[in-house]
């Protein structure tokens, strides 16, 4: 009964994980590069 609720349509539900993972690894790579230009910043002076 569970993987019936769980199971979307074929292919979709990978294709979700993946659009998180990416949405993710955006999110953590924009912070990096906003605290490293900070740090560049802080840096030079």
């Amino acid at each position: 009964m569970t993987t019936q609720l769980l199971y979307i349509g074929p292919g979709l539900g990978v294709g979700s994980i993946i659009l998180i993972l990416l949405i993710g690894a955006i999110v953590l790579f924009s912070l990096g590069y906003i605290i490293f230009l900070k740090a560049k910043r802080f840096f030079k002076k």
